[in-house]
């Protein structure tokens, strides 16, 4: 892998920030929401956001800028 440059870290950053907001609005809707099948739809939909967040900084996290030695170059 090559190192990540600066623009795609900050894209990275945008979309990080946009399953956070997501979460936060889903979690909002469901507290303001009085069907039970709709509490449930955003409580999910929450939990994939957050998963989502999860993921993308796991990726981060194991990204190292180096080329790893058990995968095929990418050209």
């Amino acid at each position: 892998m090559e190192q990540l440059t600066q623009l795609e870290l900050l894209h990275l950053q945008d979309l990080i920030e946009a399953e956070a907001l997501a979460v936060r609005k889903c979690e909002l809707y469901e507290k303001k929401c009085k069907s039970d099948e709709l509490k449930g739809w955003f409580r999910e939909a929450a939990r994939l956001h957050r998963d989502h967040v999860g993921r993308i900084l796991t990726q981060l996290r194991n990204h190292d800028g180096r080329e790893r030695e058990d995968l095929p170059p990418v050209h």
